[in-house]
């Protein structure tokens, strides 16, 4: 969704300088025709002022009272809540029309909408785990950005969605991964100094390598294709030695 996506992306920076400017993205939200829907279906949409609320990667506040530095904490965290908030509501928004378009009847695709949006902004569904969701943020790194990841690498989740959400996200899924193998291509033919991975048993499987620095352009994928390959072997490669 690159219109969305680079319209938020502009945006976070207001939300970055201004408390007011993302309050009023909120107000802006809350406004909308579509918000009941956004909350009956249970579209994530986070703030900075509860734990359980806030967005994983920045579920812990106390950073915030630290003097002087606290406000740019703050000030990060408001801008990439904001960021994520603008762009579920917004794509939602599309979908929706869209749908109503078609004459589809929101109570049926409504639910798989929701999810699907949350998976795909790396908010993940935890199931019969989701009261744990901050005991398990305390332990694991983003265990929702993880349910994420693997769901959208999962066949069956695709499946379970109505076949309006699944067609949209599975044009998003094409998209996303033509985008990345074009980026590996262009980047294997630049020269002998980049290096691409092709082999998943190893751990630059995906990346791009130039001399000891690799590139991950996967955001968050890579790493679950390549214990798929090393499981689905039973073997390891080394990414310094080769063997």
């Amino acid at each position: 969704r690159p219109q969305r996506f680079f319209k938020a992306f502009l945006h976070q920076f207001k939300y970055f300088a201004s408390e007011k400017s993302f309050n009023g993205l909120m107000q802006n939200i809350k406004s909308r025709t579509d918000y009941p829907l956004m909350r009956e279906y249970k579209l994530a949409l986070t703030d900075l002022d509860t734990i359980t609320s806030r967005e994983e990667k920045i579920m812990a506040n106390w950073g915030e009272k630290i003097p002087l530095v606290g406000r740019v904490v703050r000030a990060t965290g408001r801008a990439y809540t904001g960021f994520l908030n603008e762009m579920r509501a917004d794509v939602f928004g599309d979908l929706v029309k869209k749908g109503t378009a078609m004459s589809r009847n929101i109570n049926e695709y409504g639910p798989s909408l929701a999810r699907y949006i949350n998976s795909a902004t790396g908010r993940g569904s935890l199931g019969m785990f989701e009261k744990s969701a901050k005991l398990l943020n305390g332990v694991f790194f983003s265990p929702r950005l993880m349910a994420s990841r693997i769901n959208l690498m999962n066949p069956v989740y695709y499946v379970r969605l109505d076949p309006f959400v699944r067609k949209e996200a599975l044009k998003d899924l094409f998209a996303f991964v033509s985008t990345g193998l074009t980026i590996l291509g262009l980047a294997k033919l630049y020269g002998p100094e980049v290096k691409v991975g092709t082999d998943w048993r190893s751990s630059d499987f995906g990346k791009i390598r130039i001399g000891n620095t690799r590139i991950d352009i996967w955001g968050g994928f890579q790493q679950y294709a390549r214990m798929f390959g090393q499981l689905w072997t039973g073997e390891y490669v080394s990414s310094t030695t080769g063997k």
